[in-house]
């Protein structure tokens, strides 16, 4: 399945030459270059990931907002394409109301210009799309362990990076507990649910920070925030006639995956010893670089009063329905989420990310307004 997105903003593209480099907007002309770009782009780390968002680079972006703009740097002599970075925009609920918030990824910057200066410039033209269409301040995630970048980024005077907290990232083992029941009555959705279950989303996932705003017509659909994600793989809990949890397995393989394209040189020469205890353990398996893994995403992650005991139930329903098919899920949950020790119960490997609040009006009311008191909730399918 390919996914088509309209594009992001009206009006002209801006485009800038500067110095040796020049930046615009990218087209679908772009595809290519940009999966080619993206493929050699790896994240540093004990493991190196990279996102493949084959075959269409810039419909796979929606799942990341209703707007999205992909900026792109390349060399003026030669064409090749040297730096990238995505802006995105959705309403999501910040204390309770829907606001526009955006969503910086996809920066990535090739050795030979990997500098303050080419990032400065790079975030200047960032801030000119902001200044185009403003969005009332920005999210990101980086990875706890690619220091170097989380140490650029807060330190430089680009926009303003403010630390929210560990985001508690992992792969996941599909086994279940042992013995579990359940006082809810458990079920897969059908399109007769989309109303109910869409209301219910947008009710309690307003007690959470930066929750997505989401409509029936996102589930499934090519142009909506949740491509691929049919009724089906959504499932409810009931506590008596009453709606009270929904979650989901989100595969998202058709038009995005991300793959592991090696190992540092301890892990590289362990990786098979520490696999042989990985299946004892009945913990996801180190792929070899290259392979793609086969995972979902567990998404939508919405329980009434945050109560564990029906997330687990619910969870267990999700893995029993999904073992034999895949070799193990990704999550991703705010540490200090209240669901989040019912994840850290099963087996997992971490991959902590750090959340940070970006903006250029560092003085703006939206963003001094931000409450700590709630529970930043990001939805992992669409980082």
């Amino acid at each position: 399945m390919t996914t088509r997105c309209a594009p992001a903003s009206s009006g002209p593209v801006p485009a800038a030459n500067i110095g040796r480099f020049s930046f615009e907007l990218a087209t679908p002309a772009d595809n290519e270059d940009l999966l080619r770009f993206a493929a050699q782009a790896d994240m540093p780390g004990a493991i190196q990931f990279s996102l493949d968002r084959s075959p269409d680079y810039l419909a796979a972006l929606r799942v990341e907002g209703r707007d999205n703009e992909v900026l792109i740097c390349r060399e003026t002599k030669t064409g090749k394409l040297v730096a990238t970075g995505h802006r995105s925009i959705k309403n999501v609920f910040v204390n309770g109301r829907s606001t526009p918030v955006g969503y910086l990824s996809g920066l990535r910057v090739g050795p030979r210009v990997r500098n303050g200066m080419f990032l400065s410039k790079g975030y200047e033209q960032l801030h000119a799309l902001h200044v185009r269409r403003p969005a009332s301040f920005y999210l990101t995630t980086i990875m706890e362990e690619n220091l170097p970048a989380r140490k650029v980024l807060e330190r430089l005077a680009l926009p303003a990076y403010h630390d929210l907290g560990q985001f508690c990232c992992m792969a996941a083992s599909l086994a279940g507990k042992a013995g579990v029941s359940s006082e809810f009555r458990l079920r897969p959705a059908n399109a007769a649910d989309a109303i109910a279950v869409v209301g219910f989303l947008n009710r309690e996932g307003r007690t959470k920070q930066f929750f997505p705003q989401y409509r029936v017509e996102d589930f499934g659909r090519s142009d909506g925030l949740l491509p691929c994600l049919n009724w089906n793989d959504v499932f409810l809990a009931f506590h008596g006639t009453e709606l009270a949890g929904v979650l989901a397995a989100w595969d998202q393989q058709a038009f995005r995956r991300w793959h592991v394209t090696g190992y540092s040189p301890w892990l590289r020469w362990s990786r098979h010893l520490l696999n042989l205890g990985a299946k004892l353990r009945r913990l996801p398996l180190l792929p070899s670089p290259g392979s793609p893994p086969n995972y979902f995403n567990l998404a939508l992650i919405c329980i009434r009063d945050n109560n564990r005991k029906i997330f687990g139930a619910l969870l267990d329903m999700v893995l029993r329905a999904h073992q034999g098919r895949y070799a193990f899920f990704l999550a991703g949950l705010h540490k200090r989420d209240p669901l989040l020790p019912e994840l850290l119960s099963r087996a997992h490997v971490p991959l902590t990310s750090r959340l940070y609040r970006v903006d250029w009006e560092k003085e703006s009311g939206a963003v001094q307004s931000v409450e700590d008191l709630r529970v930043p909730y990001l939805e992992l399918g669409s980082l």
